[in-house]
């Protein structure tokens, strides 16, 4: 009996000292899309949003709840140069290129939070300059004329005589 008790105790021993190397700390990130011409009741649900670490090839996708807001852990155990990415939903989003990455940056603890905000619009913007390569044309007109700017009666520069 005393023979089984020392094997017990020993091996509670071992299992106390290997047990904390083998529990891995996970890392959350959390953050949340906005919208400029949503309105305040939107439904934020089934964006998703891609988290990925340079370093690594893991790739993950988590999909926002209705307030806009997710959380996911991060693919590797080094932290450093990851980002999310705004991918997209079943609704059709129009987002610039400057609006849909974030850096992923330490907050406190293990939680990780986004440096920007993912941003995006519902409905097409009337200014594409900062979504696309459209060119107004916007010739000068006299002031006294009292005419509104030319980019509203000549909103591209056509294509005139293609050869």
């Amino acid at each position: 009996m005393a023979m089984q008790l020392s094997f017990l105790a020993l091996f509670l021993f071992t299992a106390a000292l290997i047990l904390p190397s083998l529990v891995v700390s996970v890392s959350l990130v959390e953050g949340k899309v906005s919208c400029y011409d949503c309105p305040s009741d939107y439904d934020y649900s089934g964006i998703m949003i891609s988290v990925s670490c340079s370093h690594s090839k893991t790739r993950f996708t988590v999909s926002t709840d209705k307030k806009g807001e997710f959380m996911s852990e991060l693919p590797s155990r080094v932290k450093s140069d990851c980002e999310a990415e705004l991918q997209g939903s079943f609704k059709q989003l129009y987002a610039s290129k400057k609006n849909i990455m974030s850096k992923i940056v330490k907050l406190e603890g293990d939680k990780y939070g986004l440096s920007s905000k993912l941003i995006f619009l519902k409905s097409c913007p009337r200014s594409l300059r900062s979504f696309g390569s459209s060119k107004t044309v916007d010739l000068p007109v006299p002031p006294e004329w009292g005419l509104a700017p030319t980019s509203y009666y000549l909103p591209f520069f056509p294509i005139i005589g293609i050869p």
